[in-house]
């Protein structure tokens, strides 16, 4: 911002002047104060004002008459943190010691006193909003004239420089403050707000306050013209408590898996006046996520998309978050359907970030990398930054089959959560021990996989097995069994309440049960396809022995052969990996509600006959030397049965040789 008023006006005599101005325009209007004393003293306060002026633009660089002209007037800051909030001060006050002239032969070396920001940098709850009556048609005037002078009390406090002036102001304030409140109860607001309003201190440096208003903490009716922000990274599972709240807040677009974030873009919209901008660095989950269905609705209606950058998972900050950066524009017009651009242009500038170097060159390798995208093909149940031959492949393959979920008719399972492996997961020496004393113990025990052990064709069993006390189970029938869960009776009992430390989570089940109730547990006895939670390709095997698995894994009650080779080919990875976000490392996690969306072709048996004999070949010798070229083999097959020209194969293709 400083380098463009630097472009506006080189000399600042433009910004000089408009300083002059607004500050002469107040003493006319004090000119026409009937109280004489009050008069006098207020024309010589900004005489005083307007000679500060002068001397700032005089004896300091070019850029301090910048900077502070847009502390000012232009920026506003808030945060829910005290510290926060002192530190970006303090930034600020750097920003302009810098510019300041020095000069030895002046009082303290010529340095102007630094303004006061304690009316520009609040902390506050930015999403907790007060309650205003719904309908207010004829506003007490009064309201205004109060509002306009509490708006000049705070620009006069910007700039005092000495104590009494300071605590002068402030007292002001807070009488103006008690008066509007007064004057907003007389109105129909509700005696829980207006007492908020009167008690806020914005000169409370220790304070947060638990709501924020535009209006009454920074005089902003209509909205802001840009709103910059790096929202917290809370997941859903931490803001337990402030979830009601959230729900009564944010109406319709409250989701209770939604994590924190979420909710700043909504509130950042809110407050933004037409054709003004939001810029947000936060995680990219929402754009492929369940719990994202609401934003992705509210950025591809509510606003137009101008610049979408996705980081992935490049170490941008300390923690893992996956951020990505979104630039958007308020449409000017109600919300309108998605594809109807409302005269805003129907595309934006979409780049994906893929290696660390790219971020030292941010702006080169925007230009290098980034590519137009309809804003048309922002879907509601996900977003993909692709270029356009990207998403015409992903359509193709769309078309070209039926849906997983489809395929297997909805039998689809996750793997199973026992509560405490510790307890329930056992090895090799403790079944035999368990079965010696009580043969029966044989029937509840059952082979363990988890997710790590499943590999592409094969599984890596650890020789781990389960004690599956389903719910019903009647463990008197099994003293062995019981006698080993005893032992951990304290930490498997469900707890009466989560606050307290030790058990598993609450719930309708007894002591010595898996925690889930696994209805679909007969499905683990049937031959099925088992397939690890994350992984950075398909691994899928058939398994016909039997085997339980963790909720890092999970299962498929089909066995098909020509399934199995569809799913770990390169075609089927390189669908998913356009359907989910990449984690740490280039790792995916292979979730049932991305899987069941990708296309399986229905072949015929003679187009499925060359898979299946090849897939074959794998798993009756799955350490042979002759994998890769059978993979290969199949990736052609399966390459031929969806279409793929030569230009698709190598789109496909090219994701694996990066």
């Amino acid at each position: 911002m400083v380098h463009i008023l630097h472009k506006l006006d080189p000399d600042n005599e433009k910004w000089k002047q408009r300083q002059i101005d607004k500050v002469e325009e107040l003493i006319r209007s004090a000119e026409k104060i009937d109280d004489s004393t009050a008069r006098e003293q207020i024309v010589k306060d900004l005489e005083v004002n307007k000679q500060s002026i002068e001397e700032a633009f005089e004896h300091n660089e070019l850029d301090y008459g910048r900077k502070l002209f847009l502390i000012e007037n232009c920026i506003y800051g808030i945060d829910i943190q005290p510290i926060a909030v002192q530190i970006a001060k303090l930034r600020f006050f750097i920003s302009l010691i810098v510019d300041q002239g020095i000069d030895t032969d002046r009082k303290n070396l010529g340095i102007r006193p630094l303004p006061n920001l304690e009316t520009k940098f609040v902390a506050a709850n930015t999403l907790i909003g007060i309650e205003k009556p719904e309908q207010l048609l004829l506003r007490n005037p009064e309201i205004d004239i109060k509002e306009k002078e509490l708006k000049q009390v705070r620009e006069k406090h910007f700039s005092a420089r000495t104590p009494k002036t300071k605590n002068k102001y402030r007292l002001e304030d807070a009488r103006l403050r008690t008066e509007l409140a007064k004057l907003f109860r007389d109105d129909g607001f509700s005696a829980e707000t207006t007492h908020k309003l009167a008690h806020w201190d914005t000169y409370d440096q220790n304070a947060s306050a638990d709501f924020f208003d535009p209006e009454w903490m920074f005089g902003i009716k209509d909205g802001f013209d840009v709103v910059i922000g790096n929202p917290p990274y809370v997941r859903q599972e931490a803001i337990k408590e402030i979830k009601p709240q959230l729900k009564k807040e944010f109406g319709a677009f409250y989701c209770g898996t939604a994590d924190i974030y979420t909710y700043f873009y909504k509130l950042g919209i809110d407050i933004l006046r037409d054709k003004a901008h939001l810029c947000f660095i936060a995680p990219n989950k929402f754009m492929r996520a369940g719990y994202g269905k609401n934003t992705r609705n509210l950025l591809a209606t509510e606003v137009t998309p101008k610049v979408v950058i996705d980081f992935c998972d490049l170490p941008i900050f300390d923690a893992t978050t996956y951020p990505a950066i979104l630039l958007v524009e308020k449409r000017n017009s109600p919300t309108l359907k998605k594809g109807d651009s409302g005269g805003f242009s129907d595309k934006f500038l979409a780049a994906t970030f893929s290696n660390a170097k790219q971020l030292d060159h941010l702006e080169n390798t925007l230009s290098e990398i980034g590519f137009p995208i309809p804003v048309s093909t922002l879907k509601e149940e996900g977003w993909n930054l692709e270029p356009p031959e990207v998403l015409a492949l992903m359509e193709k393959l769309r078309k070209a089959g039926t849906p997983l979920g489809e395929y297997v008719k909805g039998r689809f399972y996750r793997g199973i959560l026992t509560g405490l492996n510790e307890a329930f997961v056992i090895d090799k020496q403790t079944r035999e021990r368990l079965i010696a004393e009580d043969p029966g113990s044989e029937e509840l025990i059952k082979p363990w996989l988890r997710g790590r052990d499943i590999k592409k064709w094969k599984a890596e069993w650890a020789g781990l097995y389960v004690i599956f006390t389903r719910r019903g189970t009647d463990i008197e029938r099994y003293p062995a069994i019981k006698k080993h869960l005893e032992q951990f009776r304290e930490d498997l009992e469900p707890k009466k309440s989560s606050k307290q430390k030790r058990g598993r989570k609450p719930g309708s089940y007894n002591w010595f049960d898996i925690q889930d109730n696994i209805a679909y547990f007969k499905e683990f006895e049937r031959p099925k396809i088992m397939y690890a939670e994350i992984a950075t390709a398909g691994k899928f095997l058939i398994d016909i022995e039997g085997y339980y698995s963790d909720t890092t894994s999970y299962i498929m009650a089909n066995d098909s052969q020509y399934l199995l080779g569809v799913l770990n080919s390169k075609l089927f990875t390189y669908m998913f990996s356009k359907t989910s976000s990449e984690i740490r490392g280039g790792f995916f996690r292979w979730k049932r509600q991305y899987m069941e969306q990708l296309s399986i072709f229905s072949a015929t048996d003679k187009q499925k006959y060359p898979i299946i004999d090849r897939v074959k070949k794998i798993i009756a010798n799955p350490d042979t030397p002759n994998i890769p070229r059978l993979e290969k083999e199949i990736d052609k097959l399966i390459y031929d049965l969806y279409n793929l020209t030569a230009g698709e194969i190598k789109i496909v293709e090219g994701k694996f040789n990066h």
